[in-house]
């Protein structure tokens, strides 16, 4: 089925690319209405009417075909059902990236996660003191690379212009010593399916590495009371890490207890007395950079994942999930919480960053059911590894 030619007043009206853009929906889309953006025609025009084939398919031909006339396709779907297609003069073309700028921030990331996981019992004369900080790189950098690197690949098989992850080292001011990383996107998103594909691919990454060294980590760890490892130091009271579902569980699958419990037992991660303690704390960083990836707010994973199922109506829930971390620090500053500039400086964040996530060139074609399915697994990996109360005050 072609497209049939515009009316004559229509195509009267209609600069010529308009024209040539709409001839290369032949046989793709029944075009109804063609409109112009008055300051310039030749900027951005829009196609209304009907696809004419699957929307997925429809979509990557119409885009070939306009890209090949320097413009980008996007397409939408009204209520009513009608197809949008609009045309954006332009087409992105990605700058390669500067490696050695990649290189150069994560072997920073490095020596800045060592300081951080630097044995207590400094020790300057001794040079292995110097390496009691390895394990924790170790571990935490291979959860932050695993959830990072997923990200990459999944987004190379789409075919999306991505950078190497970029590593953020902040020594002293990090108990991690590392804001975690970022991946630069070069170009929008193709389809849904695409935005939610890359989008879990970094957290179920993260969790694969994350998991088995918790468990391994709390093999080798001590359980006690924190004046049991400090002694009088221990009066003046001590700040621990705060349980996920996970966490609390993995704790009572390997000592057979639920801790913290009433006496004030808990796990001990510090060295030396734990030498499992830096990996735990290492598999516990990355489940609290999991469950804060997966809040569904702006370009977060969590934002990819809420928009790739919800549409639109994943702004509404990045609001009320704003407003609810908002609370929560509130909340736990009136009750003298430490942690409670946490919550507020990251829904700080999500303001700053942009609540709304950005639509995909094609925001028509569904996810498909599989995929709805493995998006409810990550609301419930997000409800087992958000953890509401990260510091715990324990004297």
């Amino acid at each position: 089925m072609e497209t049939p030619p515009p009316e004559p007043d229509m195509a009267e009206r209609l600069p010529d690319i308009a024209e040539r853009l709409y001839r290369e929906l032949a046989g793709l889309m029944a075009v109804k209405r063609i409109d112009v953006w008055r300051k310039d025609p030749n900027q951005a025009i829009t196609f209304v009417g009907k696809l004419l084939d699957q929307s997925e398919r429809a979509f990557a031909q119409i885009s070939e075909r306009f890209a090949a006339l320097g413009y980008t396709a996007m397409l939408v779907q009204n209520k009513d059902g009608a197809h949008h297609v609009f045309a954006m003069r332009g087409v992105a073309q990605p700058q390669p990236s500067r490696r050695w700028v990649n290189v150069v921030l994560f072997l920073v990331t490095v020596v800045a996660v060592m300081i951080a996981g630097l044995s207590p019992e400094a020790d300057p004369t001794n040079p292995l003191w110097y390496l009691s900080g390895l394990p924790f790189a170790v571990a935490l950098l291979g959860i932050l690379l695993a959830h990072e690197l997923a990200h990459y690949f999944v987004a190379r098989r789409y075919g999306s212009p991505v950078s190497l992850p970029y590593f953020v080292p902040m020594p002293l001011a990090s108990p991690f010593g590392t804001m975690g990383a970022v991946i630069l996107q070069k170009a929008p998103m193709r389809n849904r399916k695409a935005l939610f594909d890359i989008g879990v691919a970094g957290p179920l990454a993260g969790l694969i590495v994350a998991v088995p060294l918790l468990f391994i980590g709390l093999l080798f760890t001590r359980v006690g009371r924190p004046s049991d490892f400090l002694g009088p130091e221990a009066a003046g009271g001590v700040i621990q890490e705060g349980n996920s579902l996970l966490y609390l569980a993995a704790k009572a699958i390997v000592t057979g207890r639920i801790l913290p419990d009433a006496n004030g037992e808990d796990v001990w991660l510090s060295l030396p007395e734990s030498p499992g303690g830096p990996i735990v704390f290492a598999a516990w960083a990355g489940l609290l950079v999991t469950a804060l990836n997966l809040l569904p707010i702006g370009q977060l994973d969590g934002g990819h994942v809420a928009y790739a199922l919800l549409g639109r109506r994943a702004w509404t829930l990045a609001y009320v999930v704003l407003l609810l971390l908002g609370g929560l620090g509130v909340y736990l500053a009136l009750i003298g919480n430490p942690a409670w500039p946490t919550w507020l400086i990251w829904a700080a964040l999500g303001l700053f960053m942009g609540p709304r996530h950005p639509s995909p060139l094609d925001d028509v074609s569904p996810v498909g059911g599989k995929r709805v399915l493995l998006g409810i697994l990550m609301a419930v990996i997000f409800v087992l590894t958000f953890v509401p109360i990260p510091l715990v005050p324990v004297r």
